[in-house]
């Protein structure tokens, strides 16, 4: 009867709740993993709770960040703080592929940082002055930081400087098998790497799997949090993800965040999804694939298409050019041309009118000599007559030379 009782009922029920393993220590709101079922109102996979941002692409199957092309970002940053919780455990699962043999880079940013969205800048895609923990995962290995390079460097910056990475105070490691070739025969989209961050409120550790076979080191360790972090981090921090390409590049795959408030569960999780890995059968192994070889193809048509495209617009560029250059050549010349034809018919002009007016003047001089022999042997009457006649004949003359000009086009 006791057992039957309201309150009975309601203790078992919480006693059991106790002893069991439960939902509520995978924070649903900060973590997520393939295979990508939901979508947005224009049919794109979505991730529930993350932003997404720059070139990064939802799959069925994984989130490629950067696809394997040069000067490319891509981000997903969680929606949601972390809460107040005393630790927290994160297991990033993600693989770096990509066509070079021996030249390739740059990598991929796992970020727990009080920046309610991703702040752009060159700390692989994020801004370096940043407040919180950074693990960055760098295939490049540059030359200019030499023995200080690490494939996997932990950050813990408080915001007033900017983090950086390859120098000697910068923790971290060098791990084997973060990065696949797809040149090789055994290459496969099972081919993954795992990092795992265990935070608590004073300490906070690296564990790395770099081939995904559950094998895992310790990577770095950073302890004295609190004089580092601001009080009760976790309330406002929250997780993101960050992947870029320079003047190298890779595909930047994400698969799964899983993050725990236990880490103890966190570890119990990191075996159970190493085993799924393994048990799947060939089906699951070549829908993987088909995604994955689909995807290349489809970025290699659109990097060709883009490629054309500006073709086009250079060539189009070259033919306004083209045009402009012999249109202003054409009117340059029939301006000269036309320069030259004005100064042809004002010297002809200028001939037909100093010929026009000799000629004139011939005539006026030899009426005038004939007037005046005319003068002297008849009187004041005949040289006035002749005189008339002579301006007469001047201005028929000049009528007619006035005609001619006009119809020669001359005036």
């Amino acid at each position: 009867m006791a057992l039957s009782s309201p309150l009975s009922i309601l203790l078992l029920s919480a006693l059991f709740l106790l002893l069991s393993p439960t939902a509520s220590e995978l924070l649903e709101s900060s973590s997520f993993s393939a295979p990508f079922t939901e979508t947005d109102r224009n049919g794109k996979f979505t991730v529930p709770n993350f932003l997404m941002a720059g070139d990064a692409e939802v799959k069925k199957t994984f989130i490629r960040l950067t696809p394997d092309r040069q000067s490319k970002r891509g981000t997903l940053w969680s929606r949601s703080n972390v809460g107040a919780y005393s630790e927290v455990s994160a297991t990033l699962t993600f693989r770096i592929s990509g066509q070079g043999s021996k030249l390739f880079g740059d990598g991929i940013g796992m970020w727990l940082t009080t920046s309610p969205r991703p702040t752009q800048g060159s700390l692989h895609g994020m801004d370096a002055k940043f407040e919180g923990i950074a693990v960055i995962i760098d295939t490049f290995k540059n030359v200019e930081h030499g023995q200080q390079h690490r494939d996997v460097t932990l950050l813990i910056n408080d915001g007033s400087t900017e983090a950086e990475v390859g120098t000697e105070e910068v923790l971290g490691c060098n791990v084997e098998g973060l990065r696949y070739h797809e040149g090789r025969d055994d290459f496969s989209t099972f081919n993954l790497s795992r990092i795992r961050l265990l935070y608590n409120e004073d300490r906070v550790v690296v564990e790395v799997d770099g081939e995904g076979q559950n094998d895992w080191q310790t990577c770095a360790t950073v302890g004295g949090l609190k004089e580092k972090l601001p009080k009760n981090f976790l309330s406002s921090a929250r997780f993101g993800i960050t992947g870029t390409t320079g003047a190298l590049a890779d595909n930047h795959d994400i698969i799964a965040l899983q993050v725990h408030t236990s880490h103890s569960e966190a570890k119990v999780h990191a075996v159970e999804q190493h085993e799924t890995y393994q048990s799947a059968d060939e089906l699951q192994v070549l829908v993987h694939d088909l995604e994955h070889q689909l995807t290349s193809i489809y970025e290699k048509l659109q990097n060709t298409i883009s490629k054309l495209q500006k073709q086009e617009d250079m060539i189009e560029d070259r033919v306004k050019l083209l045009e402009s250059t012999v249109l202003t050549g054409v009117e340059s010349k029939m301006e000269r041309r036309i320069t030259n034809l004005e100064k042809q018919l004002d010297r002809k002009v200028q001939r037909t009118v100093n010929k026009a007016q000799k000629s004139t003047q011939d005539e006026i001089d030899n009426m005038k000599e004939y007037a005046e022999k005319i003068s002297d042997n008849s009187g004041w009457r005949m040289p006035f007559f002749f005189l008339m006649l002579v301006v007469i004949g001047v201005g028929i003359m000049g009528y007619r030379h006035y005609r001619y000009l006009i119809k020669s086009h001359l005036l």
